[in-house]
């Protein structure tokens, strides 16, 4: 389901998406009637051609740094995080993607006016070919839903290679990515023959993986590429959600969607005490499986202390994550007092999750 600015990933879990105008190269925000960004407009030197059209993307990807440790900002953060997850935890992975390739299906047709006649699907593979490439999560499940509609694209990502390692691109210069991946891309054993290509991506940064790829593709004599990313990559160093969310939304975020992906679990935590105070200070006590855990949710000290396994031990704390016992009690606090409370609570931590504590209790 696609609404303005926002899209229902199988019309369940809401992603806000990216307003127009933006620049066609990077989706980066641009005045009304202009194609590209400054940046885009002055390329590094070494990028005579773009080589891609345009590039679409269903959100933006944003994190800040706290410690050490990336804090997502918004659902579509957390989705693509769980792409990456060890491989004892694929199914976590298989669902993410699911949840984005039903994203990019909308997007997909939504402009279906730069993706129609689309004969390939093309992604950036992994050096390393033992190591399993997040996109694969997306792909399947996006070519399936394409092809429920007759749109039969091939996915000719085994026949591209990464010749060389370039490392991390963190912390690298802007011009420095596109040095190190010139002619990191070959594609083999394929003529395109003039065909309209689709690189998928999970994040898509400044496009130079994306523009390497699409040289090596052109070399193969591919026609119109376009790019379609799940996140676009916007580096924040500090908190800048300042912003009313709903109670669901909010829920989702904090529980790591572990209220959508394992709602049974959450539903057999045991609440024995709950008091919430004038000054709304909750106390919470719950029944586990070898001794209680208790909680503490102090508002004005903005902090949260909780000694579950799962909080601790799991670092959700760490990570400014509800554990399945914290979900539990926002949802009964709704349950007993309304949306309205429960609502604004949960507003109150997250416009300032970055003063926010979250402790061992």
């Amino acid at each position: 389901m696609l609404k303005q600015n926002r899209i229902l990933l199988e019309e369940r879990i809401p992603i806000k998406t990216i307003e127009e105008p933006y620049c066609k190269k990077c989706m980066d925000n641009v005045d009304t009637g202009k194609d590209l960004c400054e940046k885009c407009q002055s390329p590094p030197s070494i990028v005579n051609d773009w080589y891609f059209n345009k590039v679409k993307c269903l959100g933006k990807y944003r994190y800040y740094k706290d410690d050490n440790f990336k804090i997502p900002i918004n659902i579509l953060s957390i989705l693509i995080s769980l792409l990456k997850f060890k491989k004892r935890f694929i199914r976590i992975s298989e669902y993410a993607g699911k949840l984005l390739a039903d994203g990019l299906f909308q997007i997909f047709i939504k402009y279906s006016h730069v993706f129609k006649n689309s004969s390939y699907i093309a992604f950036s593979p992994k050096f390393d070919k033992s190591e399993k490439n997040q996109c694969d999560y997306i792909v399947d499940p996006l070519l399936r839903k394409l092809k429920e509609i007759s749109i039969n694209l091939v996915n000719i990502g085994s026949k591209i290679e990464r010749v060389k390692d370039v490392g991390k691109n963190t912390g690298k210069p802007f011009n420095q990515r596109f040095l190190d991946i010139e002619g990191v891309h070959k594609v083999n054993g394929i003529d395109l023959k003039g065909a309209k290509i689709i690189i998928i991506d999970d994040v898509y940064t400044i496009g130079s993986t994306s523009w390497d790829l699409s040289r090596a593709l052109k070399e193969q004599n591919a026609g119109e590429i376009n790019v379609l990313a799940a996140g676009r990559h916007i580096l924040y160093n500090k908190w800048i959600e300042k912003e009313h969310s709903n109670f669901d939304d909010l829920i989702l975020y904090f529980s790591n969607l572990d209220i959508d992906r394992d709602r049974r679990n959450i539903d057999k935590v045991k609440i024995k005490k709950l008091n919430i105070s004038k000054d709304n200070q909750i106390n919470a006590c719950f029944k586990g499986s070898s001794s209680e855990y208790q909680l503490l949710i102090d508002f004005k000290g903005k902090r949260i202390k909780h000694n579950c396994y799962d909080f601790v031990q799991n670092k959700k704390y760490y990570n400014k994550r509800f554990c399945k016992h914290i979900t539990k009690v926002f949802i009964k606090l709704r349950a007993q007092e309304g949306d309205k409370l429960a609502e604004s609570l949960l507003n109150q931590i997250y416009n300032t999750l970055d003063e926010w504590m979250f402790e061992d209790y």
